[in-house]
C-alpha cells in the first residue's frame, strides 16, 4: 500500500541473514531517505524480490544526531519504478501542518511496545497519527527541550490501544495527503518512548521541509513547485 517505503536491513556478524533494523523511503531512482541514526553497512530492500545494496550514505553536516537525524542513502544502481515501487514526494512548499490534521506512518516496527524485547512485524503496517502542536510538544511534561523547531510531534495522549512509531519504524516516513492523489513526507521516524505508548509521549519526526535545501544540494534533481527535474 506504500509503495515507497523502504526495509533498510544489516547482516549480524557470523551470519547468514540480513534483519530489519530501520525504515526509509524512495524519493528518486537511486536515493533513499531515512535517519541518520540508523545508517550502517545495510542493504536496501523494495518490492518482493528486488534487493539492492547500498554504495554509500550522505548524513546532514552535524555535531548531533538527535538535532539533525537525516540521512540520504545512494544505492549501488538504479531503482525502477513498477506496479510495486514508486518515488515519493518531497513537500512542494513550507506549510504548517495544523494540529490534529492526521497523517499516516508505515513500517515493520514493533507491534507490541515491548521495552526489552523487540517483536518486529511481519507485514508492513500503517497508523494514523494526529499531529501536536510544537509548544505543546515542547511542554516539560510532553518532550520538552528535545524538540527542536526542525521536528514534527504526532501521535495520542491517551495510551490505551492507540498506534504510534516504535522500534523498528525509524527512518520510515510521516505521510501526510496534499489534494486527492498526492502524498508528501513531511516527517522522518526519529524517535519516541520505550515502550512506544507512553502518556504525554508522542513520536517525534523530523520534518522533512526544513531539509529541502541540504537534499537538493546532495541529490542530481532539483525539487520545484511542480515537480522536479534533473541539474544536468
Amino acid at each position: 500500500s506504500w509503495p515507497w517505503q523502504v526495509s533498510l536491513q544489516v547482516r549480524p556478524r557470523g551470519s547468514k541473514y540480513y534483519v530489519h533494523v530501520c525504515g526509509g523511503t524512495l524519493i528518486h531512482k537511486n536515493w533513499v531517505l531515512t535517519a541518520a541514526h540508523c545508517f550502517q553497512n545495510w542493504r536496501i530492500v523494495l518490492g518482493k524480490h528486488q534487493l539492492k545494496r547500498a554504495e554509500s550514505h550522505f548524513r546532514y553536516p552535524a555535531h548531533s544526531e538527535l538535532d539533525y537525524d537525516i540521512a540520504l542513502v545512494k544505492a549501488a544502481t538504479d531503482i525502477q519504478s513498477s506496479n510495486f515501487i514508486h518515488y515519493a514526494c518531497l513537500p512542494r512548499k513550507q506549510i504548517n501542518l495544523k494540529p490534529g490534521h492526521y497523517c499516516w506512518v508505515s513500517g515493520w516496527g514493533d507491534t507490541r511496545g515491548g521495552k526489552e524485547n523487540v517483536s518486529l512485524a511481519e507485514a508492513l503496517n500503517q497508523a494514523q497519527l494526529p499531529i501536536i502542536d510544537y509548544k505543546t510538544c515542547r511542554q516539560k511534561k510532553f518532550w520538552g527541550d528535545h524538540v527542536r523547531d526542525s521536528m514534527i510531534c504526532a501521535g495520542f495522549r491517551d495510551t490505551e490501544g492507540t498506534p504510534a512509531a516504535c522500534q523498528g519504524d525509524s527512518g520510515g516516513p510521516l505521510l501526510c495527503q496534499v489534494g486527492r492523489d498526492r502524498w508528501e513526507v513531511y516527517g522522518i521516524v526519529s524517535f519516541g518512548p520505550i515502550g512506544c505508548t507512553v502518556e504525554n509521549k508522542p513520536s517525534v519526526f523530523n520534518r522533512t521541509t526544513a531539509y529541502i535545501p541540504w537534499i537538493e544540494a546532495t541529490l542530481p534533481v532539483t525539487y520545484t513547485n511542480k515537480d522536479m527535474y534533473r541539474k544536468d
